[in-house]
């Protein structure tokens, strides 16, 4: 794979992934008894999915004047997700005082998919820094 087409199939992975999976996580909550777009689902995918670029842009922008660095930056990328989710989610889910596994899952498993494709265009990307 070509340095030059690591973002380009790292975006098109990334947005049609999280639409698959967002609408088979929204078809999932109406099987379980849920809204299809409760617990807050569609600004999770497009939080995750915005700070997944972010990220992963960055540390392509990057790679080259920072190398040493990379790895770094893609942990404090990661706790800037776990930032947003307490400041954008947390309040919500815990209104109630409770965090149920719905509400969980509502953020975690857009989250997982967006690591899981980071690290592994990351893990390419790094292996092609000079």
């Amino acid at each position: 794979m070509k340095n030059r087409s690591i973002p380009i199939i790292f975006t098109i992975g990334l947005v049609v992934g999280s639409i698959l999976l967002f609408l088979g996580h929204a078809k999932l909550q109406v099987l379980y008894g849920y809204e299809p777009y409760g617990n807050q689902l569609v600004k999770s995918y497009l939080l995750n999915s915005i700070l997944a670029c972010l990220i992963f842009f960055a540390i392509y922008f990057y790679r080259n004047k920072y190398r040493d660095y990379l790895g770094f930056f893609f942990l404090i990328g990661s706790l800037l997700k776990f930032g947003v989710f307490f400041v954008a989610f947390y309040s919500g889910y815990k209104a109630d005082g409770v965090l149920e596994r719905a509400e969980f899952l509502a953020f975690f498993v857009p989250y997982l998919y967006s690591l899981t494709l980071e690290t592994l265009f990351l893990g390419k990307l790094l292996n092609s820094v000079r």
